[in-house]
């Protein structure tokens, strides 16, 4: 009997305790991200965005990095589009570096317990870095709060600077948005499925 309860505890584990992914495991997707995330500043701070759409220039960031003029990766930038309900923003750059790469938008918001990786420039570092974590939950409201949600709540902090950046799965596709943190331990993000829903239309096909 203590044999079996033994057994079945550990199966338990298995199956809730969240998987660890290898710094070897994200290798091909930190390169990805790294050809598509830029550096969007302005006269009252920095951002992240990324690219969304290589042949029209598009890149996505967060509604708040709004400012009247920004610049993406030291180029001029304009507002394609403003969704302040979600805290969403499509910027269009005309000279921006060609070899910047799109990411893919994931068709369904991740699961709870998904491993998932963060990227922006934090801090305004000029290199970006990546953050691991786990998708705490897929609906998470906070109180008293008219902007965003439900947003995709992650096991690890978004700091400033990295507003506006992409949160990726294993596959390298685009699942939520860095948006804010809650002070503690955990970043918050509307998912896939809003950005879908508010923005699809300016992502490429490829």
């Amino acid at each position: 009997m203590k044999r079996m309860l033994i057994a079945y505890m550990c199966t338990l584990l298995v199956v809730v305790m969240p998987a660890t992914l290898s710094a070897e495991d994200w290798a091909d997707v930190i390169k990805a991200l790294d050809k598509s995330i830029a550096f969007v500043t302005g006269e009252s701070g920095s951002c992240t965005a990324f690219v969304i759409n290589t042949e029209k220039k598009y890149l996505l960031t967060a509604a708040h990095c709004f400012q009247k003029e920004i610049w993406v990766d030291r180029v001029a930038a304009k507002v394609i589009s403003l969704d302040t309900k979600k805290d969403l923003m499509v910027l269009y750059a005309e000279n921006l570096d060609p070899t910047r790469v799109a990411l893919k938008l994931a068709a369904k918001n991740p699961e709870r317990g998904q491993a998932v990786m963060s990227a922006g420039f934090g801090y305004a570092l000029e290199r970006p870095f990546f953050r691991q974590a786990n998708v705490q939950d897929d609906q998470f409201m906070l109180p008293e709060q008219g902007v965003g949600g439900p947003y995709i709540s992650v096991d690890s902090p978004f700091v400033g600077g990295q507003s506006g950046g992409p949160v990726v799965n294993i596959a390298g596709e685009v699942v939520c948005i860095v948006q804010r943190g809650d002070g503690g331990t955990t970043g918050l993000g509307v998912g896939a499925e809003i950005i879908l829903e508010r923005m699809g239309r300016f992502f490429g096909t490829k």
